[in-house]
Protein backbone atom coordinates (compact mmCIF):
# COMPACT_ATOMS: atom_id res chain seq x y z
CA UNK A 1 0.00 0.00 0.00
CA UNK A 2 1.61 3.26 -1.12
CA UNK A 3 1.76 6.61 0.68
CA UNK A 4 -0.98 8.21 -1.44
CA UNK A 5 -3.51 5.55 -0.39
CA UNK A 6 -2.53 5.84 3.27
CA UNK A 7 -3.02 9.60 3.05
CA UNK A 8 -6.45 9.07 1.49
CA UNK A 9 -7.53 6.75 4.30
CA UNK A 10 -6.31 9.22 6.91
CA UNK A 11 -8.18 12.05 5.18
CA UNK A 12 -11.41 10.07 5.15
CA UNK A 13 -10.99 9.23 8.84
CA UNK A 14 -10.35 12.87 9.76
CA UNK A 15 -13.40 14.04 7.78
CA UNK A 16 -15.63 11.46 9.46
CA UNK A 17 -14.37 12.39 12.94
CA UNK A 18 -14.80 16.10 12.21
CA UNK A 19 -18.34 15.54 10.97
CA UNK A 20 -19.21 13.61 14.13
CA UNK A 21 -17.67 16.33 16.30
CA UNK A 22 -19.64 19.10 14.57
CA UNK A 23 -22.86 17.13 14.71
CA UNK A 24 -22.40 16.41 18.41
CA UNK A 25 -21.80 20.06 19.32
CA UNK A 26 -24.55 21.61 17.22
CA UNK A 27 -27.11 18.85 17.00
CA UNK A 28 -26.86 17.11 20.36
CA UNK A 29 -30.34 15.60 20.26
CA UNK A 30 -29.59 14.18 16.85
CA UNK A 31 -27.33 11.56 18.46
CA UNK A 32 -30.25 10.10 20.38
CA UNK A 33 -32.29 9.42 17.25
CA UNK A 34 -32.55 6.12 15.38
CA UNK A 35 -31.75 8.01 12.19
CA UNK A 36 -28.30 8.81 13.57
CA UNK A 37 -27.65 5.14 14.30
CA UNK A 38 -28.76 4.20 10.80
CA UNK A 39 -26.58 6.94 9.34
CA UNK A 40 -23.51 5.79 11.26
CA UNK A 41 -24.15 2.20 10.21
CA UNK A 42 -24.42 3.26 6.60
CA UNK A 43 -21.29 5.39 6.87
CA UNK A 44 -19.24 2.61 8.47
CA UNK A 45 -20.52 0.08 5.94
CA UNK A 46 -19.63 2.37 3.06
CA UNK A 47 -16.10 2.85 4.38
CA UNK A 48 -15.65 -0.91 4.81
CA UNK A 49 -16.89 -1.59 1.27
CA UNK A 50 -14.65 1.15 -0.10
CA UNK A 51 -11.57 -0.20 1.67
CA UNK A 52 -12.37 -3.74 0.52
CA UNK A 53 -12.73 -2.58 -3.10
CA UNK A 54 -9.42 -0.72 -2.94
CA UNK A 55 -7.62 -3.72 -1.44
CA UNK A 56 -9.12 -6.05 -4.05
CA UNK A 57 -8.05 -3.71 -6.85
CA UNK A 58 -4.51 -3.50 -5.42
CA UNK A 59 -4.33 -7.29 -5.09
CA UNK A 60 -5.43 -7.67 -8.71
CA UNK A 61 -2.82 -5.17 -9.94
CA UNK A 62 -0.04 -6.85 -7.93
CA UNK A 63 -1.09 -10.31 -9.15
CA UNK A 64 -1.05 -9.12 -12.77
CA UNK A 65 2.46 -7.71 -12.36
CA UNK A 66 3.77 -10.93 -10.80
CA UNK A 67 2.15 -13.05 -13.54
CA UNK A 68 3.72 -10.86 -16.22
CA UNK A 69 7.13 -11.38 -14.62
CA UNK A 70 6.61 -15.16 -14.44
CA UNK A 71 5.53 -15.36 -18.10
CA UNK A 72 8.51 -13.27 -19.23
CA UNK A 73 10.91 -15.45 -17.20
CA UNK A 74 9.41 -18.75 -18.41
CA UNK A 75 9.49 -17.74 -22.06
CA UNK A 76 13.03 -16.44 -21.73
CA UNK A 77 14.19 -19.88 -20.53
CA UNK A 78 12.22 -21.69 -23.26
CA UNK A 79 13.54 -19.30 -25.91
CA UNK A 80 17.14 -19.90 -24.79
CA UNK A 81 16.59 -23.63 -25.05
CA UNK A 82 15.36 -23.23 -28.63
CA UNK A 83 18.50 -21.24 -29.43
CA UNK A 84 21.07 -23.28 -27.49
CA UNK A 85 19.35 -26.67 -27.27
CA UNK A 86 20.06 -27.02 -23.56
CA UNK A 87 17.98 -26.65 -20.40
CA UNK A 88 19.60 -25.70 -17.10
CA UNK A 89 18.79 -28.24 -14.41
CA UNK A 90 19.18 -25.61 -11.66
CA UNK A 91 16.75 -23.09 -13.16
CA UNK A 92 13.03 -23.81 -12.92
CA UNK A 93 10.80 -22.48 -15.68
CA UNK A 94 7.84 -21.97 -13.34
CA UNK A 95 9.28 -21.05 -9.97
CA UNK A 96 5.85 -20.05 -8.60
CA UNK A 97 2.44 -20.56 -10.18
CA UNK A 98 0.77 -17.26 -9.34
CA UNK A 99 -1.67 -17.73 -12.21
CA UNK A 100 -3.32 -20.77 -10.64
CA UNK A 101 -3.84 -18.85 -7.39
CA UNK A 102 -5.07 -15.57 -8.90
CA UNK A 103 -6.90 -16.56 -12.09
CA UNK A 104 -10.22 -15.57 -10.51
CA UNK A 105 -9.20 -11.91 -10.67
CA UNK A 106 -9.10 -11.97 -14.47
CA UNK A 107 -12.06 -14.07 -15.60
CA UNK A 108 -14.11 -10.93 -16.29
CA UNK A 109 -11.29 -9.06 -18.04
CA UNK A 110 -9.90 -11.70 -20.39
CA UNK A 111 -11.61 -13.90 -22.95
CA UNK A 112 -11.69 -17.67 -22.59
CA UNK A 113 -9.09 -17.99 -25.34
CA UNK A 114 -6.78 -15.54 -23.55
CA UNK A 115 -7.21 -17.36 -20.25
CA UNK A 116 -6.40 -20.66 -21.97
CA UNK A 117 -3.22 -19.28 -23.55
CA UNK A 118 -1.88 -18.09 -20.20
CA UNK A 119 -2.83 -21.40 -18.58
CA UNK A 120 -1.02 -23.23 -21.40
CA UNK A 121 2.16 -21.25 -20.67
CA UNK A 122 2.12 -22.37 -17.04
CA UNK A 123 1.16 -25.98 -17.77
CA UNK A 124 3.88 -26.26 -20.45
CA UNK A 125 6.48 -24.78 -18.13
CA UNK A 126 5.51 -27.09 -15.27
CA UNK A 127 5.58 -30.13 -17.58
CA UNK A 128 9.07 -29.24 -18.80
CA UNK A 129 10.18 -28.70 -15.19
CA UNK A 130 8.97 -32.20 -14.26
CA UNK A 131 10.76 -33.78 -17.21
CA UNK A 132 13.98 -31.89 -16.49
CA UNK A 133 13.84 -32.86 -12.81
CA UNK A 134 13.28 -36.52 -13.68
CA UNK A 135 16.17 -36.42 -16.15
CA UNK A 136 18.39 -34.89 -13.48
CA UNK A 137 17.48 -37.69 -11.05
CA UNK A 138 18.03 -40.31 -13.75
CA UNK A 139 21.45 -38.91 -14.65
CA UNK A 140 22.42 -38.78 -10.98
CA UNK A 141 21.38 -42.39 -10.45
CA UNK A 142 22.92 -43.42 -13.76
CA UNK A 143 26.32 -42.11 -12.63
CA UNK A 144 26.27 -44.08 -9.38
CA UNK A 145 28.27 -47.34 -9.19
CA UNK A 146 25.35 -49.55 -8.27
CA UNK A 147 23.06 -48.29 -11.05
CA UNK A 148 23.22 -51.48 -13.09
CA UNK A 149 22.79 -53.58 -9.99
CA UNK A 150 19.31 -52.10 -9.74
CA UNK A 151 18.39 -52.83 -13.36
CA UNK A 152 16.01 -55.80 -13.56
CA UNK A 153 17.20 -58.87 -15.47
CA UNK A 154 15.22 -60.55 -18.22
CA UNK A 155 15.00 -64.31 -18.55
CA UNK A 156 14.89 -65.63 -22.14
CA UNK A 157 14.79 -69.14 -23.58
CA UNK A 158 17.57 -69.92 -26.07
CA UNK A 159 16.09 -71.89 -29.00
CA UNK A 160 17.79 -75.23 -29.85
CA UNK A 161 20.45 -75.20 -32.53
CA UNK A 162 19.23 -77.35 -35.45
CA UNK A 163 22.83 -78.10 -36.48
CA UNK A 164 23.49 -79.93 -33.22
CA UNK A 165 21.87 -83.30 -32.65
CA UNK A 166 19.72 -83.64 -29.60
CA UNK A 167 21.73 -86.67 -28.41
CA UNK A 168 25.03 -84.83 -28.27
CA UNK A 169 23.84 -81.49 -27.09
CA UNK A 170 23.57 -80.60 -23.46
CA UNK A 171 20.26 -79.36 -22.10
CA UNK A 172 19.84 -75.75 -22.99
CA UNK A 173 18.50 -73.64 -20.13
CA UNK A 174 17.17 -70.13 -20.06
CA UNK A 175 19.77 -67.42 -20.00
CA UNK A 176 19.67 -64.29 -17.87
CA UNK A 177 20.68 -61.09 -19.64
CA UNK A 178 20.56 -57.47 -18.47
CA UNK A 179 18.39 -54.86 -20.08
CA UNK A 180 20.45 -52.83 -22.59
CA UNK A 181 21.87 -49.54 -21.39
CA UNK A 182 19.56 -46.54 -21.77
CA UNK A 183 20.29 -44.30 -24.72
CA UNK A 184 22.00 -41.05 -23.77
CA UNK A 185 19.86 -37.90 -24.09
CA UNK A 186 16.74 -39.92 -24.84
CA UNK A 187 14.68 -37.02 -23.46
CA UNK A 188 15.87 -34.46 -26.02
CA UNK A 189 13.36 -35.36 -28.79
CA UNK A 190 10.50 -35.09 -26.29
CA UNK A 191 11.63 -31.67 -25.03
CA UNK A 192 12.18 -30.47 -28.59
CA UNK A 193 8.69 -31.56 -29.56
CA UNK A 194 7.05 -29.71 -26.65
CA UNK A 195 9.11 -26.56 -27.16
CA UNK A 196 8.56 -26.48 -30.92
CA UNK A 197 4.78 -26.53 -30.43
CA UNK A 198 4.74 -23.86 -27.74
CA UNK A 199 3.14 -20.53 -28.74
CA UNK A 200 4.94 -17.55 -27.19
CA UNK A 201 2.53 -14.95 -25.76
CA UNK A 202 4.62 -12.28 -24.03
CA UNK A 203 4.52 -9.99 -27.06
CA UNK A 204 0.92 -10.78 -27.94
CA UNK A 205 -2.40 -9.04 -27.23
CA UNK A 206 -2.94 -11.45 -24.32
CA UNK A 207 -0.10 -9.92 -22.32
CA UNK A 208 -1.07 -6.42 -23.47
CA UNK A 209 -4.38 -6.90 -21.66
CA UNK A 210 -2.54 -8.02 -18.54
CA UNK A 211 -0.32 -4.96 -18.76
CA UNK A 212 -3.38 -2.71 -18.82
CA UNK A 213 -4.68 -4.39 -15.67
CA UNK A 214 -1.23 -4.09 -14.06
CA UNK A 215 -1.07 -0.41 -15.14
CA UNK A 216 2.18 -1.02 -17.01
CA UNK A 217 2.76 0.88 -20.24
Amino acid sequence: MNKNKISLYLLITVVVLLAVYVAYNYFGKFFDSSFFIALITLLVGSIVIFLYSVQKRDAKINAARIILQEIRRAEDIISRYKEQGNFQFTRKIIANNSWGINIHYFVNDLSQDELDKISNTYSTGEFLDRVIFNVYEWKFEYSSNDFYEKIPKVSIVVPPNPNISSSSSAPQDSQIIPIPKPINNFWVPMLNDVVSKYEFIYHSTVVEELKKIAKIK
